[in-house]
């Protein structure tokens, strides 16, 4: 068809014209003044149909709209005129004539529009609806997160991207490890059965830090906590939550005790430099107020609020491992300036009962290699340091309630020996370790004063004192409250890496963190996430690591101050464990245990912000942490792995891989209070919907304490 009467007679002329000039033997054609002529252009035509879809990815039932869009020959936009639309599967979709598509069955399918004998295409996948009762999850950003707190059988229609991650936790929050849960994992893909999947990616390989640090065998045993001392730390602890069953509260004892007398008791320790003490130091690891050896312990250092006494056996602690008597002042004097105030401001007030005990009005430290190997029922060996809950006892010889007391506030070191630490390490570690044993002071006196019937559970017990020596060690490192501190600002200040390192170039800072804290973390996740047998409360990396980080956690997450808030957990008079935490933070147990089990999944250095603060540790970068801590330094050229004997450059977490698609994994006898890490890697878009049963595939009981937590890492 000519476009306009004017078009077809240009072409009549030009044809004409054409004719005559080939008749005159071939010529160019020429207008009538001989100016040669030029076509005019060929009409546009459709050769390039585009279809597009509102929407590549569709669930059953729901709608998108098709549009087609022309191009002619010269790549400009034409119309497309009238386009007939098909689907070549049309049992998954269908399509009207004005380009509506409606999804009918899962699978795929091509939509083809057709226009002046010109098609186009575009694939379509629909994807099976939630099964009915599902919750629609939408994590659109890598950061963001959710959680299932209400039920034990959460039924979750995950909409995933294609190849983003999530991570999955699926939480034991019953609050005894004791009870243990099987649970299976399964996933159901909603979208194309025709997608090759996608392996998944686990945490990438751990690339070095652009600078190492070449570190000498004895500072990496000083950064290597010894299991066995903690372990005994810990069955001392549990023995003094005993003692204090067993005997009652210490003031109705002191009540009775007091009947009758006229003078006050006499103070077992001499304010009076040089002066021989005889002290009772406890010899087991178990058993009651009596089991104890008597020492002469001399009064090497007195200060405002501490007096130091050094055992005087010099068999059992030889000269040359001893430190030089300087050392004794120094100690007190920051007791005094920098640790003193610090259990004031941050725990409480360890001489709140002085005037119940001795009246001295100061904590007593006692020095002796009684401490280097003891004996006991669950087995010998050495601890750091205790504090012996018979001290708050009235001294008794013989009775029922027979205790041979010290009758003040006291905590014992250990000394340093052949096979324990050299006297750099050992006086290094008994600053910091000063404001971890003072806390458990101040609970046995807050539980006292306030007529408790129970002591702390062990773990937040511990975890506390942890968290007391960790804010004790800012004073030294470089570590503020919710400051997301690195590597270079913890641990390169407690362990000498040379005299161009970042923080302790000197050689002369106390160690905390590196001694127990951090390893133990380290070791209670790679446990967690290897065999599923953590929990807290089981064992010595769940109280020193796990009991850290959840008090810590808690205290990131609720307090409105540092102090207030650890105060009002250690002063509390009869809670404990969880059920202390939750009052505290006015949040429930599944709550805390879900976002602080989520905040430890610690498996890669993240390249997003999380949303929900809730599952982060803000105080501490620990994936940094992790990462320079195991690449970041040699030993004797080689490497060494700072948190790991082996030196494997590995994070702690190592997630359980999953692929979009149908799935199932099965754990049993995860313990209460701990979680199983997976990460879903999705291959294609679609819905992934995730069911958590029973191990066997029964749904779960109500009384069930399995919760989970998605948050999304890619």
């Amino acid at each position: 068809m000519w476009k306009t009467v004017a078009h077809r007679r240009s072409w009549l002329r030009w044809t004409l014209l054409v004719v005559v000039a080939g008749c005159g033997g071939g010529g160019v054609a020429t207008d009538a003044g001989g100016t040669p002529l030029t076509p005019p252009p060929k009409p546009a035509t459709l050769t390039t149909l585009a279809v597009t879809l509102s929407a590549s990815s569709v669930q059953v039932g729901q709608s998108v709209t098709a549009t087609a869009t022309g191009v002619d020959q010269n790549g400009a936009p034409i119309a497309t005129g009238t386009v007939t639309w098909s689907s070549s599967n049309p049992a998954v979709a269908t399509i009207s004539a004005s380009g509506t598509i409606t999804a009918l069955a899962a699978g795929t399918t091509t939509i083809v529009g057709v226009a002046q004998g010109v098609s186009g295409q575009s694939p379509l996948t629909v994807t099976a609806p939630p099964p009915a009762g599902a919750t629609k999850v939408t994590l659109s950003s890598p950061g963001q997160s959710t959680a299932f707190l209400s039920a034990p059988n959460p039924n979750a229609a995950l909409a995933v991207d294609a190849n983003a991650q999530y991570l999955i936790a699926v939480v034991n929050t019953d609050p005894s490890y004791t009870v243990t849960e099987d649970f299976t994992l399964s996933g159901t893909s909603g979208a194309s059965s025709g997608a090759a999947p996608v392996a998944p990616s686990m945490a990438p390989p751990l690339a070095p830090e652009p600078r190492s640090f070449n570190v000498s065998s004895t500072n990496l045993r000083a950064a290597r906590p010894l299991p066995g001392l903690a372990a005994n730390h810990l069955a001392i602890l549990e023995n003094n939550r005993q003692i204090f069953a067993r005997y009652g509260n210490p003031k109705s004892l002191w009540a009775a005790s007091r009947r009758g007398r006229s003078a006050p008791i006499s103070a077992a320790v001499t304010q009076r430099i040089g002066a021989v003490n005889k002290v009772y130091v406890k010899n087991s690891l178990s058993g009651p107020c009596t089991k104890v050896d008597s020492i002469g312990a001399r009064t090497v250092a007195i200060g405002q609020h501490v007096i130091v006494l050094a055992d005087t056996n010099t068999q059992t602690w030889p000269a040359n491992y001893r430190p030089d008597s300087s050392f004794y002042q120094t100690f007190a004097n920051e007791y005094d300036q920098i640790t003193f105030p610090h259990i004031l401001d941050y725990v409480g007030n360890p001489l709140a009962f002085d005037d119940s005990l001795s009246g001295i009005g100061k904590v007593t430290v006692t020095i002796t290699p009684v401490l280097n190997n003891l004996a006991g029922a669950t087995g010998g060996g050495s601890v750091v340091a205790f504090v012996n809950g018979c001290d708050f006892l009235p001294f008794a010889a013989s009775g029922p309630e027979a205790a041979l007391s010290n009758q003040t506030e006291m905590f014992y070191s250990w000394t340093p020996s052949p096979s324990g630490d050299t006297v750099s390490t050992w006086e290094k570690e008994l600053r910091a370790t000063a404001a971890h044993e003072t806390k458990h002071i101040v609970s046995y006196t807050d539980r006292i004063l306030n007529n408790s019937s129970s002591f702390e559970e062990v773990w937040l017990e511990e975890g506390l004192a942890q968290e007391s020596s960790e804010i004790w060690e800012r004073h030294f490192n470089q570590a503020t409250w919710k400051g997301n501190a690195t590597f270079a600002q913890t641990v390169a200040c407690e362990v000498y890496l040379g005299a161009s390192a970042p923080c302790d170039a000197t050689n002369d800072k106390p160690i905390a963190l590196v001694a127990s804290h951090l390893p133990f973390f380290f070791e209670y996740l790679q446990k967690e996430s290897a065999s599923h047998t953590e929990g807290l409360g089981l064992d010595t990396p769940a109280n020193y690591g796990a009991g850290w980080t959840i008090s810590r956690w808690a205290t990131d997450q609720y307090a409105t101050t540092e102090g207030a808030f650890i105060k009002s957990l250690v002063n509390e008079p009869q809670l404990s464990g969880l059920a202390n935490l939750s009052q505290h933070t006015g949040q429930s147990t599944a709550l805390l245990l879900v976002y602080w089990n989520l905040a430890t999944a610690i498996f890669q250095s993240p390249t997003y912000t999380v949303a929900d603060v809730r599952a982060t540790i803000p105080s501490f970068n620990f994936a940094n942490i992790f990462k320079v801590g195991q690449t970041g330094y040699t030993c004797g050229g080689s490497p060494c792995g700072f948190f790991t004997n082996s030196g494997s450059p590995t994070y702690p977490v190592q997630p359980i891989a999953l692929a979009t698609g149908p799935f199932t994994n099965s754990v049993n006898g995860v313990p209460g209070t701990s979680a199983v890490f997976y990460l879903l890697t999705a291959s294609a878009a679609g819905t992934e919907t995730l069911q958590l049963s029973s191990a066997t595939g029964s749904p779960l009981s109500a009384s069930s304490g399995l919760r989970v937590a998605i948050l999304r890492v890619r």
